[in-house]
């Protein structure tokens, strides 16, 4: 081996590392000017090392010595010397450090940089053949609309140049012992993205936009009409241990000292296994945690759900506000959501929203830069609060609301010991097989014949919580005014009726008060009754209908209201009522 020695003060400029890539191994060349390291062959001498090996193939020794030559000397390889200190006796262009920039440059790609991996023996198989690497790329990304998007993290996108890079350098990284030229590259790329008539196992696949939860399918895509959706949902790497026996753990104790009524705490359990062992399912209601006291467990509780579920599989919201706002796809792209600090005021929107997500299996989901999109959603909730859910609707079927109430909580008696508790469950599930064992319990638990998942029976698993807020949430307004039409044997009231009925008795709202008339099965029709040119909306009792001029009821009652025979205490005749023992209209009816 020799080197060349600059004959100018102009050639003693500090060496780059400048490569030529030749059937995928890398020879140093040397540019103008530069000078290679004194064990550096030149492209000469590598060239006739070559030719000399393929002179003379009999001699195995010398052709594995020049392979091995080879490999060491490829672009970026990790395993490269680091670059050797200059002697003392060093000449003045000894190549210098490389600045701090592009030291880091190098540390943040390297492990991206092509590894010498092992290669399989003559007799030992290989999957790195040239249809599985397509088939494995293919899986890699989605096209739409000329974009590229990687289906692990769809959301920014690429275009056809930028996928490219990044499937070359994937490629080196996913198959480290594929010796693929930049010709076999290039085909590959072809296949993968430009060609049409190629089997669609090797070709980037077009997508649809979707994107949903498809708890135990181990497939990143499936098809439908040959558009891919992107499955969201992983296997937890815990489920993937062998060798794992069943066990609570300290999760057992957990649950006794947090939820210390059994009934209660058999119901969160039963719960949550039926969730594991039924994944691609979804429950019809929610467990709802509940304790004026922080630290109580409340939290812990989610947590450990959501580690079983898998990291990758549950998100953690502090409110509803995202859940129900209009780009609400990636929290239902999830199999397990949390909600912290539910508040929910009767009747509102949000309420039927969330209320839907619960039951419903079809949702219709938004992406930012995307249309509405309407599907499959597998979601089970937990939600937590610390304020008492005096909003709930009488009867709601929803909810399995607990109170949390031990003695444990942050500012407990027993806070410290509890506080460790925690800690140590914590601690105890951060390894994998303590998770896997808890994970076989709960998948071995046996569920009662009474346990209903789809349906919560709120008269037989009501909590006290539950039976004390159900008590508490009578609707005021509708109670008062159902029990004063009725009181009053009012038959139909016109809008000024309602009027009078809520600024004078009632103190509610308009609208409030024509929901309630609705709630009771009062029906309303706009029509010119009462000898008046113009249509008018009165609302009717059930079993009363407006014909003509005449109110008509049960037992051939009619009443005219074209007649006035009393002034009406209002400017018009509004309230109408049926007076006992009276059952025609010879007599006067209205108010």
């Amino acid at each position: 081996m020799t080197s060349e020695t600059p004959s100018s003060p102009q050639a003693a400029t500090p060496a780059t590392d400048d490569f030529e890539v030749v059937e995928m191994v890398v020879q140093p060349v040397a540019t103008e000017g530069e000078t290679l390291p004194k064990d550096a062959p030149t492209s000469s001498e590598a060239a006739t090392t070559t030719e000399t090996s393929e002179q003379s193939p009999s001699s195995t020794e010398d052709a594995t010595q020049t392979e091995k030559a080879d490999k060491t000397v490829k672009s970026g390889d990790k395993n490269r010397q680091p670059r050797e200190e200059a002697p003392e006796d060093a000449p003045q262009f000894w190549p210098p450090d490389p600045p701090d920039h592009l030291e880091r440059w190098d540390e943040n790609l390297s492990q991206h940089i092509e590894k010498f991996a092992y290669i399989p023996g003559p007799d030992e198989p290989d999957f790195h053949t040239l249809s599985n690497i397509l088939q494995t790329i293919a899986q890699w990304y989605v096209r739409k609309d000329s974009r590229y998007y990687d289906v692990e993290e769809p959301g920014p996108a690429f275009s056809r140049d930028d996928v490219e890079r990044l499937i070359i350098q994937r490629i080196k990284e996913e198959f480290p012992g594929a010796d693929l030229s930049e010709d076999a590259i290039r085909q590959l790329l072809q296949v993968l993205i430009k060609d049409i008539f190629v089997d669609p196992r090797r070709s980037i696949p077009i997508w649809s936009g979707l994107r949903q939860s498809m708890p135990g399918n181990p497939n990143r895509l499936t098809f439908k009409r040959m558009a891919a959706t992107i499955n969201t949902w992983r296997e937890p790497s815990y489920r993937q241990l062998s060798g794992v026996t069943a066990n609570w753990g300290l999760f057992g104790k957990f649950m006794e000292t947090t939820f210390q009524r059994q009934d209660e705490r058999d119901m969160l359990i039963n719960w949550l296994a039926w969730c594991l062992q039924n994944e691609d399912d979804k429950p019809g209601w929610a467990p709802f945690l509940f304790s004026l006291e922080k630290g109580s467990g409340k939290s812990t509780f989610a947590k450990v759900a959501g580690l079983l579920f898998g990291e990758h599989n549950f998100a953690t919201e502090n409110n509803i506000n995202k859940l129900v706002s209009r780009f609400n796809a990636p929290i239902l792209e999830k199999k397990l959501v949390i909600c912290e600090e539910l508040y929910l005021p009767p009747g509102s929107d949000k309420a039927n929203a969330i209320k839907t997500f619960i039951t419903e299996r079809q949702a219709v989901t938004e992406h930012k830069f995307n249309a509405v999109q309407q599907v499959d959603q597998v979601c089970c909730f937990i939600f937590i609060t610390n304020h008492k859910p005096i909003w709930l609707e009488e009867g709601d079927r929803r909810f399995y609301v607990v109170h949390v109430d031990h003695e444990g909580h942050r500012l407990g008696p027993q806070g410290a010991q509890y506080a460790a508790l925690v800690a140590d469950l914590l601690e105890e599930l951060r390894d994998p097989r303590a998770l896997a064992a808890l994970y076989a319990a709960i998948m071995a638990h046996a569920l009662p014949s009474d346990f209903n998942a789809h349906s919560l029976d709120v008269n037989a698993k009501a909590t006290a919580l539950m039976r004390e807020l159900q008590e508490s949430s009578i609707d005021v307004s509708r109670k008062g005014v159902e029990e004063y039409l009725n009181a009053q044997n009012v038959i139909a009231v016109t809008f000024n009726g309602l009027k009078d009925l809520v600024e004078q008795r009632l103190g509610t709202k308009v609208t409030a008060l024509k929901h309630v008339l609705a709630d009771l099965g009062w029906s309303n029709k706009n029509a010119k009754w009462g000898n008046s040119d113009y249509r008018r909306v009165i609302w009717l009792r059930p079993g009363y209908q407006l014909v003509g001029d005449r109110i008509k009821g049960p037992g051939n009652w009619e009443l005219d209201t074209g007649r006035r025979s009393v002034k009406s205490a209002l400017d018009e005749d509004d309230i109408f009522f049926k007076r006992p023992n009276l059952f025609s209209d010879h007599s006067d009816d209205r108010f």
